[in-house]
């Protein structure tokens, strides 16, 4: 038959086991603050979450917005052209314009004899036999080289061809094919001996042509004065 009930002794052991009212208390309160300082540390966590998200990236709250906006014209000052252009007097005042005198404008006597001094001197240096140069075998090979500018043929010793259609008869009165070769490979502007190595400040790429290109351009400014455009 099942108890009803407990025992005395078994409700005395029950009754002084329960809590008092003051330790019930206490650790009520204890609760509490735990949960209050586990609301606080999540309210404090979030803060500092909302502080990240409101932190600016630099350089954009700086940013302004473009308003454009029409400028006034600027105006340009205009000032007339009133140089002289064209031929100088080294052109115009020629008493006999002709091809050949305006050449010897541009090409000095001076100049041409440079070519032949440089010309014989690299020929020298070769250590090869050979009849030295002179200004008309030069003025005749630069001639040569301007019909050949104006006449192409597939070959340069064409001109020289037995072939009727080929032959040039002006050509081949101005100088003999094996003088022409050789002047094209021995003709010199500048002194190789005296060439700047790579190594050197003065190195120049264009070393042995730059006495050409150097009195080229002095000419060309002393005979022609350029335009406004």
């Amino acid at each position: 038959m099942p108890r009803k009930g407990l025992t005395i002794p078994e409700a005395l052991e029950v009754f002084h086991n329960l809590p008092s009212d003051f330790e019930s208390d206490e650790s009520s309160l204890s609760e509490a603050e735990d949960v209050i300082t586990a609301k606080s540390s999540s309210s404090e966590n979030t803060d500092i979450d909302e502080e990240k998200d409101d932190i600016s990236v630099p350089g954009l709250s700086r940013i302004s917005k473009v308003t454009w906006k029409n400028k006034a014209s600027v105006k340009i000052r205009n000032i007339p052209f009133t140089e002289q252009s064209g031929p100088s007097d080294e052109i115009t005042s020629l008493q006999d314009p002709s091809p050949i005198s305006i050449f010897f404008t541009l090409f000095s006597i001076s100049f041409i004899e440079k070519i032949v001094y440089q010309t014989n001197l690299y020929a020298t240096q070769k250590g090869n036999a050979f009849t030295s140069v002179t200004v008309l075998d030069i003025l005749c090979f630069l001639a040569i080289n301007i019909v050949m500018g104006i006449k192409r043929l597939p070959s340069y010793r064409d001109f020289w061809s037995t072939n009727e259609i080929l032959h040039d008869a002006f050509v081949s009165r101005l100088m003999p094919v094996r003088k022409f070769i050789w002047i094209l490979g021995n003709i010199h502007l500048n002194d190789n001996n005296l060439m700047p190595k790579k190594s050197e400040k003065n190195f120049d790429k264009l070393y042995k042509v730059r006495p050409l290109l150097d009195h080229l351009s002095e000419m060309f400014l002393k005979v022609f004065k350029p335009g406004q455009k």
